[in-house]
């Protein structure tokens, strides 16, 4: 009787979606694929002519060059992960109702990401190349992050439990020095340091153990779907980093820029992290 109780108080997630979904949200999710689609159907000289080269940059490939692609894998590989990664984040924050929070990290993301990615690039490289979508995707991946965290807070009503966010962080950080191959004293160091973060963090945070049995209450008769999504996203959490921290990050005679990808995340995480400490801007 008491999980049917539950179940009535919660709809369906179709029910949920439904209300809380909009157009505008499903065209700013799909706008991202059909640009990245739209300019690999450019002739090759003319995609390469976006292509950001070190040497010689200019505004407009800072910007456009994180959209170029140059072989049909590595398209499809950047929207198969957009695809896993940036629909989970969306669910995640429209079910803990951070609507709000989503279209903003996610359209900041596409205006601020490209440039400043290049920008930071440039401190350090000098006579290389760079394109492709992995990047800013990175920072979707830190939207998850921090939308898994939300959502999983929102499913234990755990009142303020924002400001502590960072924990997350942390584990995805210990996590990608664990994905980074071959392990190196300075990725261990990393990652036993972000482990430890997380330790001390959740060590000293008040009533923890009530808020995992509340988390786990938060899920006992939900309608079909919501469990799922808890579960989808927490694979992706720990999962992708390993796809995007490949063991060989020599692929296709191109190098995977590792330290494009750690800026990406970071940037994302935290600058959605700080928009959602903003007075009244969370939801």
């Amino acid at each position: 009787m008491a999980s049917g109780r539950r179940s009535a108080l919660h709809p369906g997630i179709g029910t949920t979606l439904h209300a809380r979904g909009s157009l505008l949200d499903a065209g700013l999710l799909a706008a991202v694929p059909f640009a990245l689609l739209a300019m690999f159907s450019l002739p090759a000289g003319t995609r390469e002519a976006y292509v950001l080269r070190y040497a010689e940059p200019t505004l407009v490939t800072m910007y456009a060059s994180h959209f170029v692609h140059r072989t049909p894998i590595h398209l499809a590989a950047n929207v198969a992960g957009y695809a896993a990664v940036v629909p989970a984040a969306y669910l995640s924050c429209l079910l803990a109702g951070r609507r709000r929070l989503f279209r903003v990290a996610f359209v900041s993301s596409l205006i601020s990401l490209p440039p400043g990615l290049s920008a930071l690039n440039l401190l350090y490289f000098e006579r290389a190349v760079a394109f492709g979508f992995s990047g800013v995707l990175l920072g979707f991946f830190g939207l998850l992050a921090l939308s898994l965290y939300l959502y999983a807070a929102d499913r234990a009503a755990t009142a303020g439990a924002d400001r502590h966010a960072p924990v997350a962080f942390f584990l995805a950080v210990a996590t990608i020095s664990v994905a980074i191959a071959p392990a190196t004293r300075e990725s261990l160091a990393i990652g036993a340091a972000a482990l430890l973060c997380c330790g001390l963090y959740v060590h000293h945070l008040p009533g923890v153990k009530v808020a995992v049995r509340r988390l786990r209450d938060g899920f006992v008769g939900t309608p079909p779907g919501y469990l799922e999504l808890g579960a989808v996203s927490t694979l992706l959490y720990f999962g992708y980093p390993f796809v995007a921290f490949p063991a060989d990050p020599t692929q296709g005679g191109t190098i995977v820029n590792l330290y494009t990808h750690v800026l990406g995340f970071a940037l994302g995480f935290i600058s959605a992290f700080t928009y959602l400490l903003l007075p009244g801007t969370g939801r």
